[in-house]
């Protein structure tokens, strides 16, 4: 069990960090929009990476609408 939960971790980290560069770098706000909302939504992600989610998704909106 604990060998999954580090994998878990291991690999929403690895998400996070390709949506931050999808947003930041790329600028392609769809995908970064995709993953973070997955990464916000399921409850097996670990607490900390859903509240970073939350938090860049609200950016993201934010960037979204001045795009318009």
């Amino acid at each position: 069990m604990k060998k999954r939960a580090e994998r878990i971790n291991e690999i929403s980290v690895m998400l996070a960090e390709e949506a931050y560069k999808a947003y930041t770098g790329k600028k392609d706000y769809k995908r970064a929009l995709e993953i973070y909302s997955m990464l916000a939504t399921y409850e097996c992600i670990p607490k900390n990476i859903s509240n970073y989610s939350k938090n860049m998704m609200s950016r993201l909106g934010k960037k979204i609408e001045d795009n318009k």
